[in-house]
């Protein structure tokens, strides 16, 4: 008997085939990313220093960079009106700040900045925010920013303002790593790290958006869980009477245990250790109901503490698998770049491991 010749059908399926397991042979080399935390943990942070290290045209070619313009903009025009507002109900609602005023030259300043019609930053809105920067009244709110919503990074964009306000103006890298502005849905980038592929996904961090993550869960090689070490004496954007540390644990104990991620690497982040460190100085962290009452050791010892919160949240950990964890700060693009490469050998070791190349 003679063999069987192959229909044109046959053919055809069977480049199919092939072209199918070629597909699935380049998944399978991508390793995939999530960036999960809480609304202002630094995750995007996070994810813009890794796009400015590794992403094309060495990170934002100058079209990117002008997309930016509009966000830093309402950092800064939006954040020292929301400290106008603050003032108003310091004074109200706490006998202690009922001297705070604004002179009568920062009043003007105050009135120029909330008639305007435009979040662009001219050179006239620039001249008003200079002015209130300098009234002592701002300068407690911003000290008080913990409670008042006030973003860190607003006191670099206010001391940057006339440079911002220029017709020239580009954004730099500091500029896009520090501005501030809440992730909604997901945003994803490909990256090749030392002739590996990664697809990197980073989601909204507020509780309305958290119902979105459930489309990034399947098939993920490691989950990078970022949390603000310095939050532990603030409160929710959406929820003022919830203590911003307790939701990070709790939403890291619900990603580290959620069934999704059995076999998935878990990486922690313990994020903004600077500004920790500054904010420890002056506010021990037993102020966090998280840690009050279970830390016997000094409250305002770095060392001491950050281990603490270290095994707080590893402690939520009720599976087998280790939880991988780094002390990070997002602005600084040197540590980040050296924490990421430390990664690098868990992400590809656990994506081995699925494959059943290692054991």
């Amino acid at each position: 008997m003679g063999c069987a010749q192959s229909t044109p059908e046959q053919a055809a399926s069977n480049r199919l085939n092939d072209e199918l397991k070629k597909e699935k042979k380049a998944d399978l080399a991508v390793k995939k990313l999530l960036f999960l935390g809480s609304g202002g943990s630094g995750k995007s942070t996070l994810f813009k220093q890794l796009r400015s290290l590794y992403g094309n045209q060495n990170g934002y070619g100058n079209k990117d960079r002008l997309q930016f313009k509009d966000h830093i903009y309402a950092q800064i025009v939006e954040q020292m009106r929301l400290c106008l507002e603050c003032i108003e109900i310091l004074k109200e609602e706490n006998e202690e700040y009922k001297d705070v005023e604004l002179s009568d030259g920062g009043k003007q300043a105050a009135d120029m900045l909330q008639s305007a019609g435009t979040l662009q930053v001219t050179e006239q809105i620039a001249d008003a925010i200079e002015t209130l920067w300098k009234e002592s009244a701002v300068k407690t709110i911003y000290d008080l920013r913990a409670t008042m919503k006030i973003d860190d990074s607003s006191a670099y964009f206010w001391d940057e303002v006339k440079r911002i306000s220029g017709n020239d103006y580009v954004p730099d890298d500091k500029d896009i790593i520090l501005v501030r502005y809440r992730t909604t849905g997901v945003i994803e980038q490909k990256f090749e790290i030392k002739k590996n592929l990664f697809h990197v996904f980073d989601v909204g961090g507020q509780k309305s958006e958290r119902k979105k993550w459930i489309h990034c869960f399947e098939m993920v090689t490691a989950v990078i869980f970022v949390a603000s070490l310095s939050c532990y004496d603030e409160v929710m954007f959406e929820d003022e009477e919830k203590n911003s540390m307790v939701d990070s644990i709790e939403l890291f104990e619900q990603i580290c245990n959620n069934e999704w991620f059995s076999d998935t690497a878990m990486i922690l982040f313990l994020n903004k250790k600077d500004l920790y460190a500054d904010k420890l100085q002056s506010v021990p962290i037993t102020v966090c109901p998280a840690f009050n009452g279970n830390f016997n050791g000094n409250a305002q010892d770095y060392d001491e503490t950050t281990e603490h919160i270290k095994d707080v949240f590893e402690g939520c950990n009720q599976s087998s698998k280790q939880v991988f964890t780094h002390l990070t700060c997002a602005v600084d693009k040197n540590q980040v770049e050296k924490v990421f490469n430390d990664v690098q050998t868990v992400i590809i070791n656990t994506s081995l491991a699925s494959g059943g190349l290692i054991a």
